[in-house]
């Protein structure tokens, strides 16, 4: 059987990077998106399992992609998780009436996301993937240079910030 394929839709770069080197380091397949249109498309042409969307992007918002997906004959019965900064009652609210199954406010606790989807592989049955990767697990959590996703995400922040 094979892995799940996410979509990872994030314009912030550093934050779309921490996100994709979590999802292969879990063993899932990537595609991935910088803006809600290039989601769209690919979401179009290629099947994708869970979709992570970041709710505040350029030319389409995540939230609008969650809403055409509701929509969408083909991606009526998609996994959506939004992640977003907005952590406000009537945003969360907003999040889950426009259809998204799961919604994480920023920074994510990666560890918490890794739980979500592999909740949904569960369900798709891909268990035996999930078992290899809880496997490789103790070496995913160390990261790169014994660093968590989060941890390099935080670091490459404060370098970006120091040359500007």
């Amino acid at each position: 059987m094979q892995a799940l394929t996410i979509l990872v839709a994030e314009d912030d770069l550093l934050a779309r990077m921490v996100l994709e080197r979590s999802v292969v380091q879990w063993g899932y397949r990537l595609v991935s998106a910088p803006d809600g249109e290039s989601a769209v498309e690919m979401l179009q042409t290629r099947s994708i399992d869970v979709r992570l969307l970041d709710w505040d992007m350029p030319k389409m918002s995540g939230l609008e992609v969650c809403k055409w997906l509701r929509t969408s004959v083909l991606n009526s019965t998609a996994y959506v998780i939004l992640i977003t900064g907005r952590e406000q009652p009537e945003d969360i609210q907003a999040g889950y009436e426009a259809g998204a199954d799961d919604y994480l406010t920023k920074p994510c606790d990666m560890k918490y996301l890794r739980r979500r989807i592999s909740t949904v592989a569960e369900k798709l049955g891909h268990q035996e993937l999930l078992l290899e990767a809880d496997r490789n697990e103790s070496a995913e959590n160390r990261g790169v240079a014994g660093l968590s996703p989060l941890d390099i995400y935080l670091s490459d922040l404060r370098l970006m910030r120091r040359k500007t």
